[in-house]
């Protein structure tokens, strides 16, 4: 019977998992750059039963101990493109990364919602550099920025952005909303797409966001419930049968 209980609060526990990172996907639906997650869930390792009679012992099959949660999943695909004709606003359009450094890390974003800081240097909205070939861009007049992220002051070329993809996407790890750290190197982009005037926003359904969070909430009832017979059938065997 407690294994029951046990299984069953595994359950809720994971699915409260689910609802806190779904509630931050939907927290985050207009944030520039944002990734939605989903937590992945793991079975515990199943425990092998066996039978014992006349002296032998054969196996009678496997019995379930419930779930944990094996892992946050990014989901990189890319959001929705939108136009706001702010100049220092910055869309990749297809694959590719912003290069942006804050102290002695550098990070990959998606998020173009740039800015220029008192020192003149194209940053994001946290303050972190926008690097290009030659380092942080320093912008000292009207910016143009062409497809290919070339960037110009007062009809100069001043540098070009640094759009890159890392060797191991799948080893990104979010850091804060719309920055990742990444493990190993990365390659320039020789033919970037990029656009001016515009920014991609979340990734985030909300329509389906909203229709996985009725299915966790159902889930999480499910498993109310089950702890509900546990606790009867429990309380039936204290109080009944041993009257019995």
């Amino acid at each position: 019977m407690l294994r029951g209980l046990y299984t069953a609060a595994s359950g809720m526990n994971h699915e409260l998992k689910r609802l806190d990172a779904i509630a931050n996907n939907l927290a985050n639906v207009n944030t520039a750059g944002f990734k939605k997650d989903e937590m992945i869930a793991a079975a515990f390792r199943e425990e092998l039963y066996y039978a014992v009679q006349r002296r032998t012992v054969q196996p009678i099959g496997f019995a379930p101990l419930g779930v944990e949660t094996d892992q946050s999943f990014t989901y990189l695909t890319p959001g929705t493109v939108i136009t706001t004709d702010n100049p220092l606003d910055l869309a990749i359009i297809g694959e590719g990364y912003f290069l942006i450094e804050s102290g002695d890390n550098q990070y990959l974003t998606r998020n173009g919602h740039f800015t220029r800081n008192a020192e003149g240097y194209l940053v994001t909205e946290n303050g972190d550099l926008v690097l290009g070939e030659n380092g942080a861009i320093r912008l000292d007049g009207p910016v143009t920025v062409s497809t290919d992220g070339e960037v110009r002051v007062n009809g100069q070329v001043v540098d070009r952005l640094l759009i890159v993809m890392p060797n191991e996407e799948a080893s990104l790890v979010k850091e804060g909303h719309s920055r990742f750290l990444f493990d190993g190197g990365w390659t320039r982009l020789e033919v970037p797409l990029v656009q001016q005037g515009a920014y991609e926003n979340s990734n985030v359904n909300t329509i389906e966001e909203m229709t996985k969070m009725i299915a966790v909430t159902r889930a999480y009832e499910s498993n109310q419930k089950v702890i509900a017979v546990e606790d009867e059938v429990m309380n039936k065997i204290a109080n009944e049968i041993g009257r019995v």
